[in-house]
């Protein structure tokens, strides 16, 4: 598993995490933070924001676009 750190933006260049360009992207519920985790189930990559107001204000907008939201880390495919 892989995870890459990105730095404050504009969440329209994340849009690859809802719009199917980048197939495999969802959100889990973890048991420390409460704020969902981005994950891709293909690749197995973690995003992880550096700013936690960017980070909660990108999930609600991949769940605004009907990204799957799990309550645990999903099992490999």
């Amino acid at each position: 598993m892989s995870s890459a750190h990105h730095a404050a933006g504009d969440p329209e260049e994340y849009a690859y995490l809802w719009d199917g360009s980048e197939p495999g992207w969802i959100l889990f519920r973890g048991k420390i933070v409460d704020i969902p985790t981005i994950f891709n189930r293909i690749t197995r990559e973690i995003l992880l924001l550096e700013d936690e107001d960017e980070w909660r204000a990108l999930t609600e907008v991949m769940r605004s676009h009907d990204v799957p939201l799990l309550d645990g880390f999903p099992a490999e495919e």
